[in-house]
């Protein structure tokens, strides 16, 4: 339900850490975040790898395999002073060395903002994927350093790879788009408002499940000082599960972000969470705390986020649960000719209610990291390593944990900075 407000809220940072762009002669200082910057970049990389992963599916009794991995990605975005627009493009196939097969992964990003007026901004994103045994999980995919119109920046964002702990050992698809408009009703008061539509398909050799979620966000927040803003939101969710299955989510929450230094900002909110979930037989209510915060630094060398979750109820592949999160993100341009990029996260869930029979549980963790490290060889040519870890923890045996490390080459075509 969160994913426009994080992503209008935060700004995308250091696209050429990513796509292996060359940096400046001279790292620039670290005492002052990046400026916004009119114009536009299109650039597509074409990156060839080969690896090990000891258990690319998540199997409880997984076998490594070695592997060839080929990707193409493409991106384009475009600054000018009353919009921002930025597209991205992933596809990928991994083909492994023993009976695995081939496994690939798709991920389309969009998101455009305006403003249309000096009281008036709108904004709107869309997003699709589709992913075997996870495998987005195990890439970094940093999008371009585009301060928002809509929002205050925050710092680095990196794709989400979009699986939870059941989707991970099958197929996913996922979709979601969303909209919304932030009216400026003083020079102090701004009120935002948003929706959308995000829908989920699962499969494997045991289980089929899908579920259709419309959020809903309406947010009210005042300046009180030139660092500090607070405000209230109301947050409403809808999810409705293939078959009778359906829950419903209010949460209304306090809000604040405050500019701790030129730098560095936190963010958070705070609030309880209603619950009304209906199995098709019976009908239950659950009440909770739902709050999260971001801690974020932003330079001209890179950025680094930290964040937590509190839930009530999550929509999963196989019904509503509790879930704690938390993760960091962090992008980092270490020299002229390198940069280093990971994402870590790990999500707890437990209470669930669970829709599907053969994915019921009682709780889990599920934990997964990625790491890249990229350095200039040529003109256009690039060379690095990726490394990934993820393991999920449920009742009973747990899966052998995956280690997955890979070998690149990429090259770029198209604008190169």
């Amino acid at each position: 339900m969160g994913a426009l407000i994080a992503l209008t809220a935060a700004v995308a940072a250091q696209a050429a850490t990513n796509s292996g762009s060359p940096p400046p002669t001279t790292p620039p200082s670290d005492t002052a975040a990046p400026a916004r910057k009119a114009g536009s970049i299109t650039y597509v990389d074409l990156e060839a790898g080969a690896g090990y992963s000891t258990n690319p599916e998540l199997q409880l009794n997984g076998d490594g395999s070695a592997y060839g991995r080929i990707s193409l990605r493409a991106v384009h975005s475009s600054v000018s002073a009353r919009t921002t627009t930025l597209l991205s493009a992933y596809a990928e196939n991994v083909t492994y060395t023993n009976h695995y097969g081939s496994n690939q992964a798709l991920s389309l990003f969009g998101r455009h903002e305006a403003a249309v007026s000096e009281k008036l901004r709108v904004f709107g994103d869309l997003a699709a994927d589709y992913q075997q045994g996870g495998q987005l999980d195990t890439r970094v995919l940093v999008l371009p350093d585009i301060p928002p119109l809509v929002g205050q920046p925050g710092g680095v964002v990196i794709l989400p790879g979009g699986a939870d702990f059941l989707s991970v050992t099958g197929h996913e698809y996922h979709f979601a788009g969303h909209a919304g408009a932030e009216i400026s009703l003083s020079p102090r008061d701004e009120l935002t408002m948003s929706s959308g539509v995000e829908r989920t398909t699962f499969h494997n050799e045991l289980t089929h499940s899908s579920y259709t979620s419309v959020p809903v966000t309406l947010a009210y927040d005042r300046q009180l000082s030139p660092r500090t803003t607070v405000g209230a939101r109301i947050l409403l969710e809808d999810t409705e599960y293939n078959g009778p299955a359906r829950f419903r989510t209010i949460t209304p929450q306090v809000t604040a972000r405050v500019q701790l230094s030129p730098t560095l900002n936190l963010s958070g909110a705070v609030g309880a969470s209603f619950a009304k979930i209906d199995n098709g037989v019976t009908t239950r209510h659950s009440t909770g705390i739902s709050a999260n915060a971001a801690l974020c630094s932003t330079t001209q060398n890179g950025s680094l986020c930290g964040r937590v979750t509190i839930d009530e109820d999550t929509a999963t592949t196989a019904g509503p649960s509790k879930s704690i999160g938390a993760g960091i993100d962090y992008t980092r341009q270490l020299d002229a000719n390198s940069s280093l990029s990971f994402t870590v996260s790990a999500d707890h869930y437990s209470s669930p209610v669970s829709f599907v029979t053969a994915r019921s549980f009682s709780s889990t963790t599920y934990f997964h990291a990625a790491a890249e490290y990229s350095r200039n060889i040529g003109h256009r040519l690039f060379g690095g390593i990726n490394v990934a870890a993820r393991k999920y923890a449920l009742d009973g045996p747990d899966p052998k944990t995956d280690f997955n490390a890979s070998l690149f080459v990429r090259y770029r075509f198209g604008d190169v900075q």
